[in-house]
């Protein structure tokens, strides 16, 4: 499965971790994670870390990262945020690559854990202007620990944001890589070489796996036939339809919205 870029419904999310694996997937916003008990194993460009109790990791804005593994018992804390959110980490965000996102909980301090502790007992809806502080300490805990290189070309790093903005944006009407690279300005070989090194993988599957992304979400309206959601993700033809979704996900269309349906009826509408 490719890389694909993960339109968030919300800027900012703190809560307690998902009991579901996740594809590889990339946005604009930072994403860290501290595991409480169980064990996860996450994927950050294109390096597996296991995470046990107490180990912590963070990424970086269109960094690529998955969740390939949940024990049954997992839980945690995910912060999910813009990184200007607490202006004196802003620049870490912006300017600086960790050379390794991953903490393990020999090297994470107390007021992280505590922090977490706390986090675990509030919501964003009751909480926020709390969630936000026990935040702030949780990076504080975690982003002075890591080892750091800086990146020393932000025009480069302001261009990755503009073409997956862009692709998003696009990814459901008529697109190539052609017409992407004349509307961003750019050659195609540069367009190209940014989706294989940076993405880790083609501009083709980056635009499917948006486009199935979104199709499944339509599905789970009883609503629309097949059709409607083929069209609606910018496929021209149900032929092109089943082929994409085949390759992404393995299975037809068709089936895949059986299995779904046949989970809704037993009463489980977990997706």
């Amino acid at each position: 499965m490719s890389t694909f870029y993960e339109q968030r419904p919300e800027k900012m999310f703190i809560g307690e971790m998902t009991h579901h694996t996740f594809p590889a997937h990339v946005h604009a916003v930072a994403e860290l994670v501290v595991v409480t008990r169980g064990t996860t194993v996450m994927t950050i460009d294109e390096t597996p870390y296991r995470l046990n109790p107490g180990d912590a990791a963070v990424v970086f804005p269109l960094v690529p990262h998955s969740y390939d593994e949940m024990s049954e018992d997992i839980n945690g804390i995910t912060a999910i945020f813009p990184p200007d959110i607490i202006p004196e980490y802003a620049g870490t965000f912006h300017g600086l690559q960790p050379e390794s996102p991953f903490l393990p909980a020999s090297q994470t301090c107390m007021d992280l854990r505590l922090a977490v502790g706390r986090l675990s007992s509030l919501t964003m809806e009751n909480d926020l202007p709390l969630c936000v502080a026990y935040l702030h300490v949780v990076l504080a805990g975690l982003l002075h620990n890591l080892s750091y290189r800086p990146v020393y070309d932000y025009s480069e790093k302001e261009l990755g944001h503009r073409i997956i903005h862009y692709i998003s944006d696009h990814a459901f009407e008529e697109i190539t890589l052609e017409s992407a690279s004349r509307a961003l300005g750019i050659s195609v070989s540069h367009l190209s070489h940014f989706f294989s090194e940076r993405m880790h993988t083609n501009f083709r599957r980056f635009i499917n796996a948006i486009r199935i992304s979104k199709a499944r979400l339509l599905m789970r309206d009883p609503n629309m036939t097949l059709t409607e959601v083929s069209d609606a993700c910018g496929y021209t033809n149900m032929r092109t339809f089943r082929r994409a979704f085949q390759a992404e996900l393995g299975c037809l269309p068709s089936e895949h919205l059986d299995s779904l349906r046949n989970r809704i009826l037993d009463g489980n509408s977990k997706y």
